[in-house]
């Protein structure tokens, strides 16, 4: 930035996520010839933190009027702090031949935080947000010289760090196994056929994000009885399993609360993303990674078939998947004033009205990040966070004098 572009204070700092717990640094130049000509007292830097909510209710309105609206709001301080870095008449100046002043500052982030987060949805908001905003205050009625950076924040959670340290070399432990069994017929009349969708994943108590976890989908379909020679060998056989992951939906959703000033709102079907390459996607590489175990058909003879010359009996039909998923949202919190938790559903559509297998499970989603002072092995990490995140004007409550 030239000489020409600098504001009187000008805040340096990284906004890459951050650990609750350790340190947060950075710098304020301070441009002495906008500073005097701006005729700024005094310039301080300001950490926040705050749980914010919103609930908006329509309420009636006077006879002949539209209904009227209320909105309730609400502010949690999880970190409020202030550094004065310079006054005027203060001893410290730019060195000779500059006008630049740079003035360092460290704040330490409290040691348990909610993660960074923001949603909204009808009629309610909730966001956990975190930023620095370096103030040059000016007095009488000018207003101050404000410039802000929001930053990501995750709690440190050694059980999740553990979690991924483990994955990353290949998961030893046990497995957790989800099964749904279905029934169903391509008609409204007929036989039913049989579905079997049992999706395995390691067996631990919560999803550690930014870990790539390893899953496996293996789905079986049992025709209803009929005689072996009834299809050809080429035909599709009732109901037989897609081959191609975008067929099916593995989805996330997430469930959210929110309260303000006693008045509760929130969501429980916010679509979060599709995980591990099932389902469509407007990334042309979502299932890429997918490795399939193509289609094997069974002959099942039936065993109360008397008339031999009948060879009636079932096909059976398998299809296996292989894949993982890495969860960059906020981890599941939950306080006071805001929770948020995750779920997710398997679905498999088959031909016919209503003829989708669903397998449902809750998700705990917790933080992978390791203590402050541990390193973070790996690519730097990143929380999938909505742009309006990274504009703290937008959702953080100005205080003119903190």
């Amino acid at each position: 930035m030239g000489k020409d572009e600098l504001e009187a204070v000008n805040l340096l700092f990284d906004p890459r996520l951050h650990v609750s717990g350790e340190f947060v640094e950075g710098a304020v130049d301070l441009y002495f010839p906008k500073l005097m000509e701006d005729n700024i007292e005094e310039v301080h830097i300001k950490l926040r933190g705050s749980i914010m909510t919103k609930v908006t209710k329509q309420l009636p309105g006077p006879p002949g009027q539209p209904p009227r609206q209320i909105t309730h709001r609400n502010q949690v301080d999880l970190c409020r702090e202030n550094i004065s870095l310079w006054q005027k008449g203060s001893t410290l100046y730019p060195q000779p031949g500059s006008h630049v002043l740079r003035l360092p500052f460290r704040f330490a982030l409290p040691p348990r935080l909610p993660p960074s987060c923001s949603y909204s949805g009808f009629h309610w908001e909730g966001t956990v947000g975190y930023f620095l905003e370096a103030v040059g205050e000016r007095h009488g009625l000018h207003f101050n010289r404000r410039t802000q950076i929001a930053f990501p924040v995750l709690p440190a959670e050694p059980r999740g760090a553990n979690l991924r340290s483990v994955l990353s070399l290949g998961w030893n432990g046990g497995w957790k196994t989800l099964e749904a069994r279905d029934e169903i017929r391509r008609g409204i009349w007929g036989d039913y056929a049989q579905v079997q969708a049992i999706l395995i994943f390691p067996d631990m108590e919560a999803f550690p994000v930014l870990t790539p976890i390893p899953l496996t989908l293996n789905v079986v379909t049992v025709s209803k009885t009929m005689k072996a020679d009834e299809h050809k060998e080429d035909e599709e056989i009732f109901p037989e399993p897609p081959q191609n992951p975008k067929k099916y939906e593995l989805k996330m959703e997430s469930k959210i609360w929110v309260k303000a000033q006693g008045h509760t709102n929130g969501s429980s079907d916010h679509t979060v993303g599709y995980l591990a390459g099932f389902g469509e996607s407007d990334d042309p590489h979502f299932s890429d990674a997918v490795q399939v175990q193509g289609l094997r058909k069974t002959w099942i003879p039936s065993h109360d078939s008397h008339d031999e010359k009948k060879h009636k009996g079932q096909w059976k039909q398998e299809v296996t998947f292989r894949s993982s998923f890495v969860l960059n949202c906020p981890p599941s919190f939950s306080t006071d004033t805001m929770t948020v938790e995750y779920n997710a559903r398997l679905k498999i559509d088959f031909p016919g009205i209503g003829n989708d297998t669903k397998l449902d499970f809750v998700m705990p989603v917790i933080s992978s990040m390791p203590p402050p002072g541990q390193p973070w092995q790996g690519p730097p990490p990143q929380l999938d966070l909505p742009p309006g995140y990274f504009d703290a004007s937008s959702w953080a409550n100005g205080d003119e004098k903190n």
